[in-house]
């Protein structure tokens, strides 16, 4: 059943959490140039991905800021009651993960987050993929700095045309495994004119306990940049309001965590 709220103009859907089967695919070309926490050059395909070649020109995320601004480092105290329920708990942290889309999110997501006293984190590179991240020792290094009290993963827009999607069921699996029990929410990236959902489908089914946020159900007709693919300035502004508003939608105020997620 589909829920309906209304937060900064943009229309809220609600959407199921994640099962934890396996089935189906889905396109971001890769960007040609990084702007990630770490600087480190593009990442080679792994062996069991098939990445959608990049266009030519991607201008998109030359206008990403640094990730030391996308960093949300303060905490501000905000204790006043939400119109959407309760107040987010603030004081705890928040840590991001995953690809371009991740960064078109995650910069305008931590700022928000920040105003309602919370701390975002924010640590992607462009050009990745899910088997990118289910490997990558610095994960760990993350979630021992941070100790994030939710991660939310933006991954699979690099690998959308991978002939047998269901081939990323094991990889989603171990990526969710090493968050260590944590809440966590997977967004999905969102869809584009001509691209192909069945990834998606297979992380919705894949990723539990983790919960899928459906992106494009969340912010339909989203603008996009040049490229036609990814989110423009306005259009990030808009999804990062709206994951902001089914957070606060989905979390459960009375879960024994301060970002222990509804199911």
């Amino acid at each position: 059943m589909l829920r309906f709220a209304v937060l900064a103009g943009v229309l809220l859907l609600s959407v199921p959490a994640c099962s934890a089967a396996v089935t189906s695919t889905a396109t971001v070309p890769a960007v040609a140039r990084s702007t990630t926490a770490t600087e480190s050059s593009p990442v080679p395909t792994p062996t069991d991905a098939t990445p959608t070649a990049p266009p030519s020109n991607q201008s998109g995320f030359s206008e990403l800021p640094s990730d030391e601004q996308a960093d949300a480092a303060s905490v501000v105290s905000s204790d006043g009651e939400e119109e959407n329920g309760a107040p987010l708990p603030t004081g705890t942290t928040i840590l991001q993960i995953g690809d371009s889309f991740a960064g078109a999110l995650g910069i305008d997501l931590n700022r928000d987050l920040r105003e309602e006293g919370v701390r975002g984190v924010l640590r992607y590179e462009t050009s990745t993929y899910i088997p990118t991240w289910a490997g990558k020792k610095e994960l760990d290094g993350y979630l021992f700095r941070f100790h994030p009290d939710l991660v939310l993963i933006t991954l699979g827009a690099n690998e959308l045309l991978i002939p047998d999607p269901s081939q990323r069921a094991p990889t989603i699996h171990r990526l969710v495994r090493r968050l260590g029990g944590r809440p966590c929410v997977w967004v999905a990236p969102p869809l584009w004119a001509g691209a192909r959902p069945d990834l998606l489908e297979t992380i919705r089914e894949a990723c539990a306990p983790c919960v899928y946020l459906d992106s494009s159900a969340l912010v339909p007709d989203l603008e996009r940049m040049r490229d036609h693919i990814h989110p423009s300035m306005q259009g990030r502004k808009i999804w990062a309001k709206a994951v902001l508003g089914w957070l606060k939608e989905h979390r459960d105020p009375h879960g024994g965590r301060p970002w222990e997620m509804k199911p």
